[in-house]
C-alpha cells in the first residue's frame, strides 16, 4: 500500500502511518531499528536494498530526498506499508527549500522509540558523518566511497572526520576476502610474508583498504599493482599475493562468482566460490552488527596520514601583507573597499560569492561600510552568501551576538538591495531548540551542503571568497582561543566551544581547515591593547599559542591595522 501526502507535516505523516497500520493490520512491535537513508540520486536501488534487508532486520525506513535549491518551501511524503515495504515500513520525505533547516526536527518525530538509529548515505558521503545533523543522532553511520565522485579523496576526508560508529561499504565488500586471507595465512609452514601485492585499480577504495588492512595486520608494506590476466576488468580487488620464503600464496578473482587459489608447492589451481556481493547483502551485513567496527577505523587511519599539526592548514600560502591607516574609521573604509573589489571579481568568475562576517567593534564598523562599497564596486547582492566565523550561543536578539551587531548596518541594506534571505546563514541560538552540540553540527551541515565539504578537507581548495576576522588581545580568532582544548577539534566544519575564556562561555566556531579555505583573508585590528597580539600574529605559525598566526588565504592575507595596533611591528 502506497499513500502520498502533499504539503504536509511530520505530525500528519505520523497520524497517517497509524491509520494505515490499523487498516492493514500492520504494527511496529517487530521493528528493530530506524534506518535513515540520505538520498541524493536514484532512490530505487537503495530502497530495494532496504526492503531486502528488512526481511532480516525489520525496520522503519525514512528516506530523506531533499531539494535545498527549490524556490518554494514545503514537504511532501510517500508512505509505504505492507507488500510495498517488505517486512518494514517506508516513509519518503521530499523536503524543499527552507524546510531543510529543520530536517532533524522533522525526522525526529518519525523515529521508532527506544530503537537504534542507522544513517546511510548511498552516495555523496559527508566528510564527518558524526557531525552531520542526522548522523549525529545515529549509533551507526554508513557511507559508500565507491559511489562518490572521487572515491579515494572521499576516503581521505572520511579518515579526518572519522568517529567510532562509522563504516563504509567499500570495507564491507572485503569481508569475504579478509576471511579467506586469514585462513590461507595459516597454511603451514606458517610464516610472515616477505612481500605483499594487491592487484586492482589504485583509485578503487576497496583496493586501498585491502592494502591498508594487510599492512596494518602484518606490519609489511603492501604494494598495489595493476591487474593482469583473467578477470582483470572485474572492479574491486582482483587478487592478493603473499610472497613467503617457501613460495607464494595467490588469490585471484576470475569471475563475479569465483576466485582461484594457488598455494606453495601445489600446482593445482583451486576454484573457490566467492560471489561478488550485492548492495542488498552489504546493507544487511551492516545492519547485522550495530556495535562500532573499530578495525575499520584503525585501517582507515593506517591508509591515510592524519593532520595533527594544525599549522599545516596555514602553511605554504602567500605571506601576509599589511595595510596601516590612521584610525579605526579609516581601517573600516579601506577594508570594505578592498573586500568589495574581491567579491566583484569573484562574481565575475563564478555564479555566487561567499563572504564570512566577523564581530567586534572594527568588524561591525567594516560591515556597516560594506553596502556602499558593494554598490560602488558593482557587487550583486542577489549572488552573495553571508556566513559567520563564530557566534555567541545566546538569545537571538542579544546584543552579544555578532549577527545582531550587523543587522542594521549590513544585513538590512543588503536585503533591500536584493540579498536573498536564504543566503544569510545565521548561526543558531538556544531559541532554535537545539543543544549547543546540535547547533554546531547543523551549521557545519549548512556549510557542507552549500559546497564546502570537499574544499574544507582538501588543502589548496577554496570555498569562501573573503573571510573577515577580528583578533582579540590574547590573539584569538573566531572562537578559537590560545591553549583552549576546543580549538583542537578539526574533524567538523563547525564546533561547539564551552568554557570560553571570554564571556559568554558557550559559542559556535568554524574550525582550522574551514577558516583556511578562503581565497582572501582580512584580519581587522585596531587599538594599542592589541599591538602585542598583532606582533605575535606576524610571527611563526602557531595555532595553539597564537591562533591569529594560523589563518591564511590561498591567494592573499591582509592585516588591516590602525597605527596603534601596528605600533609593535615597527619595533620588531
Amino acid at each position: 500500500m502506497i499513500t502520498t501526502l502533499q504539503d504536509t507535516t511530520a505530525s500528519a505523516i505520523d497520524k497517517k502511518m497509524i491509520e494505515m497500520r490499523e487498516t492493514f493490520g500492520a504494527n511496529t512491535i517487530g521493528r528493530v531499528l530506524t534506518l535513515i537513508i540520505i538520498a541524493t540520486g536514484d532512490l530505487e536501488e537503495p530502497l530495494h536494498a532496504a526492503i531486502s534487508a528488512s526481511h532480516e532486520h525489520p525496520a522503519r525506513v525514512i528516506v530523506v530526498d531533499a531539494d535545498p535549491e527549490a524556490e518554494s518551501s514545503g514537504l511532501d511524503a510517500e508512505i509505504r506499508v505492507g507488500r510495498d515495504a517488505g517486512a518494514g515500513e517506508i516513509v519518503i520525505l521530499r523536503a524543499r527549500g527552507e524546510i531543510m533547516s529543520s530536517l532533524d526536527t522533522l525526522v525526529m518525530a518519525l523515529l521508532l522509540p527506544d530503537a537504534p538509529i542507522v544513517t546511510w548515505w548511498p552516495e555523496n558521503a559527508p566528510s564527518s558523518p558524526v557531525h552531520d545533523v542526522l548522523g549525529s543522532m545515529s549509533q551507526r553511520r554508513i557511507t559508500d566511497a565507491a559511489a562518490c565522485e572521487s572515491p579515494v579523496a572521499t576516503l581521505k576526508r572520511l579518515r579526518r572526520g572519522y568517529a567510532s560508529g562509522d563504516s563504509d561499504l567499500a570495507w564491507s565488500r572485503l569481508t569475504r576476502w579478509r576471511g579467506l586471507l586469514a585462513s590461507v595465512f595459516e597454511v603451514p609452514p606458517v610464516s610472515v610474508p616477505q612481500r605483499i601485492e594487491v592487484s586492482g585499480a589504485a583509485e578503487n577504495p576497496s583496493v586501498v583498504l585491502m592494502s591498508a588492512w594487510l599492512e596494518h595486520a602484518l606490519g609489511i608494506e603492501a604494494e598495489i599493482v595493476e591487474p593482469t590476466g583473467e578477470g582483470k576488468d572485474i572492479p574491486g580487488v582482483h587478487g592478493v599475493r603473499l610472497h613467503r620464503a617457501d613460495g607464494t600464496i595467490e588469490l585471484t578473482r576470475v569471475s563475479d562468482e569465483a576466485i582461484v587459489m594457488t598455494l606453495p608447492g601445489d600446482d593445482n589451481r583451486q576454484h573457490v566460490t566467492m560471489p561478488r556481493r550485492s548492495l542488498d547483502e552489504l546493507l544487511a551485513e551492516e545492519l547485522r552488527r550495530l556495535d562500532p567496527d573499530e578495525v575499520y577505523g584503525e585501517v582507515l587511519a593506517s591508509a591515510f596520514t592524519g593532520i595533527d599539526d594544525f599549522a599545516t592548514y596555514a602553511s605554504g600560502k602567500p605571506e601576509p601583507t599589511d595595510t596601516v591607516v590612521a584610525d579605526a574609521a579609516a581601517l573600516a573604509e579601506a577594508a570594505a573597499t578592498d573586500v568589495a573589489a574581491r567579491l566583484a571579481e569573484a562574481q565575475s568568475e563564478r555564479t555566487v560569492a561567499h563572504l564570512v562576517v566577523t564581530g567586534g567593534t572594527v568588524g561591525t564598523a567594516t560591515a556597516a561600510a560594506l553596502p556602499a562599497a558593494f554598490s560602488a564596486a558593482g557587487v550583486d547582492a542577489a549572488r552573495l552568501h553571508l556566513w559567520w566565523g563564530d557566534e555567541r550561543y545566546v538569545d537571538p536578539d542579544s546584543d552579544e551576538r555578532n549577527e545582531v551587531a550587523v543587522r542594521a548596518g549590513l544585513i538590512e541594506p543588503l536585503l533591500a538591495a536584493g540579498l536573498l534571505p536564504r543566503n544569510v546563514h545565521v548561526m543558531p541560538s538556544p531559541a532554535d531548540g537545539m543543544s549547543l552540540d546540535e547547533a554546531a553540527a547543523w551549521y557545519g551541515q549548512q556549510l557542507d551542503a552549500a559546497g564546502g565539504d570537499e574544499p574544507f578537507r582538501t588543502r589548496g581548495r577554496a570555498f569562501f571568497d573573503v573571510l573577515l576576522l577580528g583578533v582579540g588581545p590574547d590573539g584569538h580568532v573566531a572562537s578559537l582561543f590560545p591553549e583552549h582544548p576546543d580549538q583542537q577539534q578539526a574533524g567538523a566544519s563547525a564546533i561547539p566551544v564551552t568554557d570560553s575564556p571570554k564571556p559568554p562561555a558557550s559559542r559556535i566556531s568554524l574550525t582550522w581547515p574551514v577558516l583556511n579555505s578562503a581565497r582572501h583573508v582580512a584580519l581587522l585590528v585596531a587599538g594599542e591593547e592589541k599591538a602585542a597580539a598583532v606582533a605575535a600574529g606576524h610571527g611563526e605559525i602557531s595555532p595553539w599559542t597564537v591562533p591569529a598566526s594560523a589563518v591564511r588565504g590561498l591567494e592573499s592575507t591582509t592585516w588591516y591595522l590602525d597605527e596603534a595596533a601596528a605600533s609593535q611591528l615597527a619595533e620588531g
